[in-house]
């Protein structure tokens, strides 16, 4: 006979299926993502910093004051959500002193999620 979860082991694993449930809805949350948007926009506005594959070592990175993001980490965190990275880059709110611009007016929040899905998509 199986022996039943303790208590702390029912929470631990109530934790991780709210956090995947979550991090799937947050993934898709927008609708499909748009890839060839999110590479035209991608290189325009974020791989002089981010680098060509979003690992934070683009051109212009070594004259930063405060390294700029790996974003392909970002997205692989387990406990990190999308929702929260485009927020970042909408309001250059990306706990580094407010280093990084924002790209409100600039960019969607659609076009943000489609350069994080691009991201994502040539890191794979």
């Amino acid at each position: 006979m199986k022996k039943p979860l303790t208590l702390a082991a029912s929470a631990i694993l109530a934790v991780f299926v709210t956090v995947f449930a979550a991090k799937a809805y947050d993934r898709y949350a927008l609708g499909p993502a748009n890839l060839a948007n999110g590479k035209e926009q991608y290189a325009s506005h974020c791989i002089g910093c981010h680098g060509v594959k979003g690992h934070g070592d683009g051109v212009l990175a070594a004259d930063l004051e405060v390294p700029a993001d790996n974003i392909s980490e970002e997205l692989a965190n387990p406990f990190g959500f999308k929702q929260e990275l485009i927020a970042s880059v909408y309001t250059g709110d990306n706990g580094q002193q407010g280093r990084m611009p924002a790209f409100q007016g600039v960019l969607t929040k659609n076009d943000i999620s489609d350069i994080l899905e691009y991201i994502r998509s040539i890191n794979e």
